[in-house]
């Protein structure tokens, strides 16, 4: 992989990364138990008949996709007109549980070490052994792992 890839990937990792910081609050944010439209409908006091109007529905179809969030069974389209019709925003995102770029970094270290184990075996039969030890997997990783091998055993 050339450099100037290797250094766009990281930057893209690196902006990720930053947005992470501002969305890992909205994680402890509990999903309301009626779902957010029915929710957020029933804090403005609005009916699913006005609902149904502003989304061009029948009211029916309403409940249906209160029901239907619940579930888990509404389509993003879905969620993000309910919320135009609601005056409010549809947000959609992945929030990654730990930095991209530590994500990266610990699956590199993870396939130098399964690497450099199955060598170290080979250089045990041949009474050659060389410590395996963290400066030995951070340098194979940096020399030999690049971002097109990280997941090359999940095809």
């Amino acid at each position: 992989m050339d450099d100037t890839l290797k250094e766009t990937l990281r930057t893209i990792r690196d902006a990720l990364d930053a947005q992470r910081a501002v969305l890992l609050p909205l994680r402890q944010m509990p999903k309301p138990p009626l779902g957010w439209i029915a929710t957020v409908r029933s804090a403005l006091g609005m009916s699913q008949n006005v609902l149904a109007n502003r989304l061009q529905v029948a009211k029916q179809r309403v409940s249906q996709l209160e029901a239907r969030e619940i579930t888990g069974e509404t389509t993003l389209a879905q969620m993000r007109d309910a919320a135009d019709a609601l005056g409010c925003d549809f947000i959609y995102a992945f929030v990654p549980r730990m930095p991209l770029e530590e994500t990266v970094t610990r699956r590199a270290y993870a396939l130098a070490r399964q690497e450099l184990a199955a060598v170290e075996r080979s250089m045990q039969l041949e009474d050659q052994e060389t410590p395996l030890n963290d400066q030995r997997i951070r340098d194979y990783a940096t020399r030999y792992i690049s971002e097109r091998d990280l997941w090359r055993d999940e095809r």
